[in-house]
């Protein structure tokens, strides 16, 4: 479903966060769900455009999928997220309305 997605399409997700604990043996997981709404700035396809080796470097705990969109949050914040890990992703289509006001004032 990620891989279908373009730039400038609205979408809402949830996103699943692997935590571990290294204080026990062995290792404790537990997994926590966030959920999350932006507007994609960019679908990359890591076999195509490479990962640094200082990113996986600094990281090689994280478990990476083909491809990371790089998303702009309701908040104006940009986040990261790999596709292995982004479920129940949801396309926003603006409605005749909206489009009809954004169309009027130019956005």
């Amino acid at each position: 479903m990620i891989e279908t997605l373009t730039a400038g399409n609205k979408v809402k997700f949830q996103y699943v966060d692997r935590k571990q604990s290294y204080t026990s043996w062995p290792v404790d997981t537990s997994y926590e769900i966030d959920s999350y709404a932006g507007e994609i700035i960019e679908v990359r396809d890591t076999e195509a455009q490479r990962l640094a080796i200082e990113t996986v470097s600094r990281h090689p705990e994280i478990e990476r999928s083909r491809f990371l969109i790089k998303v702009k949050l309701d908040n104006n914040q940009i986040k990261s997220f790999y596709s292995g890990r982004v479920v129940n992703v949801e396309k926003i289509n603006k409605s005749f309305l909206k489009k009809l006001v954004d169309k009027l004032t130019g956005k």
